[in-house]
């Protein structure tokens, strides 16, 4: 039996997990109706925003599942009188390892740099497209390199690299992806 919501006005399915569905699916398509009538900065600060949010949200839950004596990986200590090559090792394991906000600071920024840089160049280029996936991966890479502070001896061309290893593995996942 079908009975009519009364703030909607339209017949109720018997499952609740369907009706929560489509109010979801119907909230989801008004927001992205809504996106797509903003102007590109405005679409990149929400999109951003939104990709920072869920990455520090999931570097969180990842930096307390692995937080002390429950992380596979023990930090290592540095030695006393380490040489700048080993401090910059130290730096990386920090960065990789760290607490939960640690991560959810590396997580948000590298999500949100992502989601912004990409959310622009589809803008600009009109498509979804292997460069545009590399730029904001390259992107991405290089701030999650200079935020983690990872490459201490030299900053910029750490940033570069790992900017650069990221584009080569998100265009790799974007050719084998359907």
């Amino acid at each position: 039996m079908a009975s009519s919501s009364p703030a909607t006005g339209q017949a109720r399915s018997g499952n609740p997990l369907e009706e929560w569905s489509g109010r979801v699916k119907a909230l989801e398509a008004g927001f992205r109706k809504w996106m797509a009538a903003q102007p590109t900065h405005i679409e990149a600060a929400v999109t951003t925003a939104v990709g920072a949010v869920q990455g520090a949200a999931l570097g969180g839950l990842m930096g307390t599942l692995t937080a002390d004596g429950g992380s596979p990986f023990p930090v290592p200590q540095p030695p006393p009188n380490a040489n700048p090559q080993a401090m910059a090792s130290f730096k990386q394991a920090q960065a990789l390892a760290g607490g939960p906000l640690a991560q959810a600071r590396n997580f948000a920024v590298m999500t949100g740099a992502n989601a912004g840089i990409s959310c622009v160049m589809r803008r600009i280029r009109g498509t979804e497209d292997i460069q545009g996936s590399m730029a904001a991966a390259f992107g991405s890479g290089a701030l999650f390199s200079i935020v983690s502070g990872m490459g201490t001896p030299n900053p910029v061309a750490n940033a570069i690299t790992t900017g650069a290893a990221f584009a080569v593995f998100q265009g790799g996942f974007f050719m084998v992806s359907p």
